[in-house]
């Protein structure tokens, strides 16, 4: 059997928990994430780990099995443990975990440990995936956050078992990572979303996300609420403007956009624009060459829009800057165009 990979654990407010936040969580049920099984959810189910939206308590809150719980918790009095099996939105390396206890404080797993598989669907539910430690068992504190970092990126993932000794509660599940796209994914006319994160794409850097992160804007589907997109806070400087760096998940040539403002109805930005460049780094830097590829277009309310790069199409970027003028919010950014290696 292999060993675990090495770990610490980190204080919440560290400068590496920080830089975790920044990474893109695996096991969000925005990305598709979902329970393949569990050997118990009697009183809460364990799709809860997975929700995006911070673990809450309901004091008055009650259900026919007892206490209503924002999170996984299994009955009393196992005398083995309890677990869950955990499909990934995509396959990707983990940087480091947060395994939460909010509001589990007289009935949260005391001891957790963690395995990780790279395998098939249909292997993990025929019991052929070979799971490997990936976090070994750790004690948990009730009512807490439970940050742990790698020394350095895991393997490939595609699926967690979270092992619960013996049995209890906890709220979520983060899972800090990067995407490595396993096949890439296209559009229907045959054009490759560069910037999706299930293609690798990351946001990197960005001016403001007062309200929401720009992480948020490469997401699949359209969203629920105003609270998945990206907005800044507001503006009251002349001619200001804010921006995201996204990095694209392949460098690429960029044929066509789409701005999604759906939700965004007194709070879009009227005018927008984007650039791209090349740079090896994660962030480009401040003297980096930007180069249009969509001039200045207006947005409007709760709409797709869609537009043809006006710029060099026969150039491949590795980076694109989107700009807002003043401020305001976004839902999602498709960059369709056609990955550089190969052509």
């Amino acid at each position: 059997m292999s060993t675990a990979p090495t770990y610490r654990s980190v204080q919440a407010d560290s400068p590496e928990v920080a830089a975790l936040k920044g990474k893109t969580n695996l096991a969000s049920v925005s990305l598709g994430s979902k329970i393949i099984s569990y050997s118990d959810e009697f009183f809460a189910e364990a799709s809860n780990l997975l929700k995006d939206e911070e673990a809450v308590f309901l004091p008055e809150e009650f259900t026919e099995r007892g206490k209503w719980m924002d999170g996984w918790e299994t009955r009393r009095h196992n005398k083995n443990y309890d677990w869950t099996i955990i499909q990934l939105g995509f396959a990707g390396v983990i940087f480091g975990l947060d395994v939460d206890t909010s509001h589990f404080t007289g009935n949260h797993a005391p001891v957790v440990s963690i395995e990780g598989a790279n395998a098939t669907e249909s292997e993990v539910r025929e019991g052929k995936a070979q799971f490997q430690e990936i976090l070994p068992k750790v004690n948990m504190n009730p009512g807490s956050h439970h940050y742990f970092a790698y020394a350095e990126a895991t393997a490939v993932y595609t699926h967690l078992r979270v092992n619960n000794y013996p049995d209890g509660g906890i709220a979520r599940l983060r899972v800090y990572g990067q995407v490595v796209p396993q096949t890439v994914v296209q559009s229907s006319d045959g054009l490759v979303d560069l910037a999706f994160v299930g293609n690798g794409g990351r946001a990197v850097a960005c001016s403001n996300q007062h309200f929401c992160s720009p992480s948020n804007l490469l997401l699949p589907g359209r969203g629920k609420t105003m609270g998945d997109g990206w907005e800044t806070r507001r503006s009251r400087t002349p001619n200001h403007n804010d921006w995201a760096i996204l990095k694209l998940g392949m460098p690429g040539y960029i044929d066509r956009v789409e701005f999604d403002t759906r939700h965004f109805c007194g709070n879009f930005p009227p005018l927008v624009t984007l650039h791209g460049t090349v740079s090896e780094e994660d962030v480009p830097p401040s003297d980096a060459q930007w180069t249009e590829v969509v001039g200045s277009v207006p947005l409007t309310a709760d709409k797709q829009h869609f537009f043809e790069a006006t710029g060099s199409k026969d150039k491949a970027f590795t980076h694109v800057k989107f700009t807002m003028y003043p401020d305001g919010g976004i839902k999602r950014i498709r960059i369709n165009g056609r990955p550089a290696t190969g052509n």
